[in-house]
Formats: C-alpha cells, structure tokens, sequence
C-alpha cells in the first residue's frame, strides 16, 4: 500500500533553513539538487516505506540518508509517511537522536 508523505512544521522548517544555508553557501544548482535527492528520496519511501533503519522502534521512528550529512528522520502510520525532521548527521542532535525522539 501507497502512503502519502506529510511533513510536519519542524521537517518542512529545517528542510527550508537546510536550503537557504546550500544557497548562500554553494549557490542556487546546488540547492537545487539537494531538493531534488530529498524528493527522489521521498519518492523512494513512498515506494518502499521501510526501507529507513529502524532508529526507535519502540516509536515506530526510522531514518534514511538524504544526503552524505543528512538524514531524513520519518514514521508510517497506516495511510501516511509522517517526516519528522531531516537532521545533520554531524551535529549534537543527531547524536542525541536516538534517545531523544
């Protein structure tokens, strides 16, 4: 079955600030094709929806990387792909990801 994606305020926020931080630094072609792994990356889940590693099982909550630095944090519920957050895999958040969420 199908799901479809929703993200929630914090993914769609932190996907923004992701992209806003791409452009200014490397330019519009590269924000332009980290939007794209994220929605080929999307696409992926949609068609297979547990293909993330299970990072919290007791939440349900998976992930799966995004780019070389980001992981797209999400969970299945029965008709929807519910993204979390996308996470820098090189800050503190992330390493406190797996006891935190």
């Amino acid at each position: 079955m199908s799901r479809r994606p929703v993200w929630t305020i914090q993914a769609d926020e932190t996907f923004g600030e992701i992209l806003a931080y791409i452009r200014q630094e490397w330019g519009v072609a590269a924000a332009q094709a980290f939007f794209g792994e994220v929605e080929h990356t999307v696409d992926l889940l949609v068609a297979f929806p547990e293909g993330g590693i299970l990072e919290r099982p007791e939440l349900g909550i998976r992930s799966i990387p995004v780019a070389r630095q980001v992981r797209l944090f999400y969970r299945l519920d029965d008709e929807l792909l519910i993204l979390l957050e996308l996470i820098d895999v090189r800050t503190q958040r992330f390493q406190g990801m797996r006891g935190e969420l």
